[in-house]
């Protein structure tokens, strides 16, 4: 009785496997994460932490709510405030123990496209500078006040990604920046020419072909990003692309200047990066790590 106890128990713990074997539990990949938390802390020559870091705050709608930076310039935020479309209404910068000095608030238009962006150096309710968008098609014009004829123009392909770029200085230098995209969207170049120099430089970027936790953000939102350096892409790398840049060629007219950065990561499940390490020339620069909600 004993020994057919044993077969019939035996038996149903079979069963039980083999129903497991072909119903298997699903592994958790391909879902879609965001971004709660990013921080990077640099490095000296040495490899010893320079005390410079960069921390980036989301929000659980994958806004960006906060930069916490220290670098040669102290210790100070950027602080975001956002309308019902996602779209950025202000930033304010505050350095630490001191109150707020830079306010920034951006105006939209009938369109829901980005008009003006007053700017008040002093937070004391003057707008000191101010930068207004125009639009045509597939074209933004993006017009400094204070500069007189200063201007960023953003020139698209129809799928909505940047084509190129045209920065006219104040004394007319121009300097085109020319985009080159990959078959999945990734740009795969960046080539800056600016005739009154006689200059050009390249950069040439490699990917991982996984997730960027950045880029859809930065994709649909470009100009609550980009603004103080003129809208240069290649100061973006870490948003720009669908999937993380591995390696940047940077080629100049003088030789001296060329570099390379390297970076490398880990993912997890869902192939989203969690940590991240970039060498510049071969030399440890950054470190990150990555929080997701």
């Amino acid at each position: 009785m004993k020994h057919f106890i044993f077969l019939i128990t035996a038996s149903l713990l079979l069963l039980a496997c083999s129903s497991d074997d072909e119903n298997p539990e699903p592994e958790e990949q391909n879902v879609a994460l965001k971004i709660k938390k990013y921080t990077s802390i640099s490095f000296d020559e040495n490899g010893s932490p320079n005390g410079h870091m960069v921390e980036y705050f989301f929000n659980e709608n994958g806004k960006k709510t906060k930069d916490h930076i220290i670098d040669v310039f102290g210790d100070y935020t950027w602080e975001y405030a956002y309308n019902e479309s996602g779209q950025v209404t202000k930033k304010s910068r505050k350095y630490l123990n001191y109150p707020v000095d830079i306010v920034e608030n951006y105006m939209y238009n009938s369109e829901n496209k980005l008009q003006k962006i007053f700017i008040d150096n002093d937070n004391n309710g003057v707008v000191e500078d101010s930068l207004k968008f125009t639009y045509q098609e597939n074209q933004t014009i993006a017009q400094w006040h204070s500069t007189g004829q200063e201007r960023k123009e953003f020139y698209y392909n129809n799928d909505g990604t940047l084509n190129s770029t045209k920065q006219i200085a104040d004394l007319g230098i121009i300097s085109d920046e020319l985009i080159v995209h990959d078959a999945s969207s990734n740009i795969s170049q960046i080539k800056v020419t600016t005739a009154y120099f006689n200059s050009e430089t390249n950069h040439e970027y490699e990917y991982d072909g996984k997730n960027n936790p950045f880029y859809n953000e930065f994709h649909d939102f470009y100009f609550n990003i980009v603004r103080r350096d003129g809208g240069l892409l290649s100061s973006h790398s870490l948003f720009f692309s669908p999937s993380n840049v591995t390696k940047t060629t940077f080629i100049s007219n003088d030789p001296l200047e060329n570099y390379t950065i390297t970076s490398s990561y880990e993912y997890d499940s869902s192939n989203y990066p969690v940590s991240s390490e970039k060498k510049l020339n071969g030399v440890l620069q950054t470190q990150g790590s990555y929080e997701y909600y």
